[in-house]
């Protein structure tokens, strides 16, 4: 409440002059950041690692059986954008690591039945499933289980547009329990490799990195092959 009080009295003050309107308009701006930042939990350390292309990973839901984590990024585009890469198997081969086999079983505009294999390592069966992925109209995705190998899938996306930028904040959960026995450490640590250069590697295919460099560097840690897509 006090957010919006703030916003609607620098808003009162832009009607006198050109100056004035210039500098309530830059103080609407920080102050909606703050507020979007403080909606997710970022603090304004985590929000200056974003904005300088980190990467951030946490592990969730510790108390539930299998492994959770969380991985957000910022990305210099705006949701069009994200979802033109999330959820299109030509993309996931390449962001997914491991992936072997992507294909959509059944769909419509909001929502798709899809089929994966999946084998991670060489130290791992391959995981077969069938999953069920939606999208509402205001930024978020879900991923919930059908059947296959796997004991619990349950994933997350969240898009956070930043206010007067074309950029957004991604913020990716993903728990996960395999139905074959599987150290809990192991599958954790397979989350904590592999989803910050999955976030990464769609940042890059996105082109939303910042900068030429930045999507070079971005798309090298890219888990599949790149390169078929210019095919």
């Amino acid at each position: 409440m006090q957010d919006k009080t703030s916003i609607k009295m620098y808003l009162g003050l832009a009607g006198t002059t050109g100056l004035s309107r210039v500098i309530a308009l830059l103080v609407l701006i920080i102050i909606s950041q703050v507020v979007i930042a403080a909606t997710h939990g970022l603090s304004d350390e985590e929000m200056a690692w974003l904005k300088r292309g980190e990467i951030l990973l946490q592990t969730i839901h510790t108390e539930k059986p299998g492994a959770a984590a969380r991985v957000t990024a910022l990305l210099h585009t705006n949701a069009t954008g994200v979802w033109s890469i999330i959820g299109y198997c030509k993309y996931e081969l390449i962001y997914v690591k491991g992936l072997k086999v992507c294909e959509v079983l059944e769909q419509d505009q909001f929502q798709m039945t899809v089929h994966h294999q999946l084998r991670n390592s060489w130290y791992t069966p391959t995981l077969d499933f069938v999953f069920e992925a939606s999208r509402d109209s205001v930024g978020t995705g879900q991923a919930k289980l059908v059947s296959g190998d796997l004991k619990v899938l349950d994933g997350q996306w969240k898009l956070f547009p930043l206010a007067g930028e074309e950029s957004v904040i991604v913020v990716h959960e993903i728990r996960i329990q395999p139905k074959m026995p599987a150290p809990r450490w192991l599958v954790r640590r397979t989350l904590r490799n592999d989803l910050p250069d999955m976030m990464a590697c769609i940042r890059g295919l996105a082109k939303a990195s910042g900068s030429d460099r930045h999507i070079e560097r971005d798309l090298k840690r890219c888990p599949g092959d790149i390169s078929v897509l210019a095919k």
